[in-house]
């Protein structure tokens, strides 16, 4: 009897059992889906942030403030990748154009017989290449070359490797401003528009249009099949300044404005007569009218390159100046942007994000301009800056810029928004960590797998640790007992010096140990002449200032007693 009870007792239980246990399924279920979309918004390109804090965070706080800063980032990236609204990228034309900028910093020819295969892969169509006096030129520009300039063999290899990896050859040689490379030589300094500044040429000295044209024929014979040639033509801060051109310009009747682009079109002139379309930056071009352009045949000779690396690219050029070109029938035209070697003379890692930007921009003011005015682009050049003029100091280093470059030819070929490209460049460099930590965090590395990415990895360092050393100048310790008046004096306090110079040691290692990396990583992309001139321009002068402040360090902490005030008695 009492098992029969029991039976009945279950049997009237057991509905309630199953919805108990259906209840508490989807209980679990909620909670397992609620704790993944949870986690999906702290975990960017598969690397938790909880744990990037553990490998890189010195203490619980400052893994706190990275996971916060970076889970925020990671937010924002992920709100612009899913709504990114439309951007009209198709609008800049089908050909993209990378600039690279030999001047005082040639890579070696092996380093390119790598890039140019990845160049092609990451998006890009063509090579824009800007020799200066890494060309090997001769007769009377014999003297023009550095003495680690390419070699005739050296061109023909590069051109090519070019051709091989099916990259168009735009060679750029400066024909007006930025002329440095040529004008600083006594033997052509009588060429200068104005004595003192060896920027620009005289337009109207009988020895510059020879000159220029022995410039174009040695370029075109090392490029036999380069069907256009960029003749520069940017910024030509001094013109009609010297009296043969004041004089010509009074008989003429001319301003500035038609002394330049009587100098462009003559020099285009010269390029065309050979079969190849010349190309011109458009910045001069500008304080020209419509009927300035037309009447001086430009529209004929010459594609614009219209250049703009801000990122704000509509407020620089207004509707105003492609109404201009669409009046003087000057299109089509050519965008020119920046991966790198436009935020700054000294700047060592590129501003990716101000660069992505960048292209954003161009892409609305391009659409603008061929909707509203009919100007056409057959493309956009895509800027990498080694020096801001021939007296310059190197800025970025090509296998620096390569994640920018890499984010920005994604963001070109429709990747929906910021993170997407910046993802897609990670995975085309093969970058273990994300591009966006790398940049706001440099001491995490990147740790890519790319030609030069050791390079990268080996400034990456250097700039974390001048984060680091740029922090310790703002501690109380430093800026009240270590200031120059103290050094000057040794007069300081011991407790607080030890305490100011605790990490100084470990720099002074740290910096060594960088220094040989950079110059073992770039041994396979530059000669050493450039290796030596990167370290002497960003490492030594770190290096001097530790030494210094170890010295002073070292007599304040030797003595036994201190003076009596004042101290400049």
């Amino acid at each position: 009897m009492v098992d029969l009870l029991g039976k009945f007792n279950f049997l009237r239980c057991r509905p309630r059992i199953h919805f108990t246990l259906f209840a508490v399924a989807c209980v679990t279920l909620i909670l397992v889906v609620y704790r993944l979309s949870g986690e999906s918004s702290i975990i960017v390109d598969r690397i938790p942030v909880q744990t990037l804090g553990q490998n890189y965070g010195s203490s619980s706080d400052q893994q706190s403030n990275f996971r916060d800063e970076f889970l925020q980032s990671a937010k924002m990236a992920h709100s612009e990748n899913n709504y990114e609204p439309s951007v009209p990228f198709e609008a800049l034309g089908p050909q993209r154009i990378v600039h690279l900028d030999l001047k005082g910093a040639p890579p070696r020819v092996s380093y390119l017989a790598e890039l140019f295969p990845l160049l092609k892969k990451l998006g890009a169509t063509g090579l824009l290449i800007e020799y200066e006096d890494m060309f090997p030129y001769s007769g009377v520009l014999a003297d023009v070359p550095a003495f680690n300039c390419y070699s005739q063999a050296d061109i023909r290899e590069i051109v090519k490797l070019a051709e091989k990896s099916r990259l168009e050859v735009i060679p750029l040689i400066q024909t007006f401003g930025h002329m440095e490379f040529l004008l600083k030589l006594r033997p052509h300094s009588k060429l200068r528009e104005v004595y003192r500044y060896p920027q620009a040429i005289c337009p109207s000295h009988n020895k510059t249009f020879p000159l220029l044209t022995t410039m174009v024929d040695q370029i075109l014979q090392l490029h036999p099949h380069s069907k256009r040639l960029h003749i520069g033509c940017d910024e030509v801060y001094q013109l009609g300044d010297c009296p043969r051109c004041v004089s010509v310009m009074g008989q003429e009747r001319w301003g500035k404005i038609d002394l330049f682009l009587s100098h462009v079109s003559r020099i285009a002139g010269v390029v065309a007569a050979r079969g190849v379309k010349p190309l011109v930056w458009d910045d001069e071009l500008r304080k020209a009218t419509a009927e300035q352009l037309s009447s001086w045949g430009l529209p004929d000779l010459v594609t614009p390159v219209v250049w703009k690396y801000t990122n704000d690219v509509a407020q620089h050029l207004p509707s105003e100046f492609w109404s201009k070109l669409s009046e003087a029938k000057l299109s089509p035209v050519f965008a020119a942007s920046a991966f790198k070697g436009a935020t700054g003379a000294d700047q060592d890692v590129p501003d990716i994000m101000y660069h992505l930007e960048n292209h954003r921009s161009w892409a609305h003011v391009a659409d603008n301009a061929q909707k509203n005015y009919g100007v056409q682009f057959q493309g956009i050049i895509l800027t990498g800056w080694q020096r801001y003029d021939h007296f310059a100091v190197l800025c970025e280093l090509l296998p620096v810029g390569m994640p920018s470059l890499a984010a920005n030819l994604a963001l070109l070929a429709g990747a929906s928004g910021e993170a997407m490209a910046l993802s897609k460049a990670r995975s085309m460099l093969n970058c273990q960590s994300s591009i966006e930590m790398a940049v706001k965090y440099p001491g995490a590395g990147l740790r890519c797998n790319y030609p030069g990415s050791e390079v990268l990895e080996a400034v990456l360092r250097l700039k974390a640790m001048k984060k680091e050393l740029a922090k310790l100048q703002e501690e109380s310790t430093v800026k009240g007992w270590m200031t120059d008046y103290n050094l000057k004096h040794n007069f300081s306090s011991p407790t607080y010096v030890e305490h100011a110079t605790a990490e100084l040691d470990r720099f002074r290692a740290e910096l060594l140990y960088i220094e040989r990396d950079i110059r073992t990583s770039m041994s396979s992309v530059y000669d050493r002449y450039t290796a030596e001139e990167w370290v002497k321009t960003n490492i030594r002068p770190i290096g001097e200032n530790l030494q210094k402040t170890f010295d002073a360090r070292e007599r304040i902490l030797s003595k036994e007693d201190w003076p009596r005030r004042p101290l400049d008695i």
